[in-house]
């Protein structure tokens, strides 16, 4: 995670490690006060997966209010490339 795009340095910024995400539709946010120990277990499925704690919660939320095609990531397969 990043908090700034940009990082100043003296008199010029220079970009450091984020990338623009590609935009995944409308969305609204909400906010949850989880376990801590809920929140660690999240860090770690996400981190398996590859993906973020963020991605990963709106999947399994998708999945708990029976909206299975809102899922975006969450068990997806990952076909591999020609060659």
């Amino acid at each position: 995670m990043c908090a700034c795009r940009y990082q100043v340095r003296k008199s010029f910024c220079v970009r450091i490690g984020c990338m623009a995400q590609p935009h995944k539709g409308q969305r609204e946010q909400i906010k949850v006060r989880a376990d801590a120990s809920v929140y660690v277990r999240l860090r770690e499925m996400a981190a398996e997966r590859g993906t973020s704690v963020s991605q990963l919660s709106a999947d399994l939320l998708a999945i708990a209010v029976g909206r299975p095609e809102a899922v975006r990531e969450l068990d997806k397969e990952v076909l591999p490339l020609a060659m």
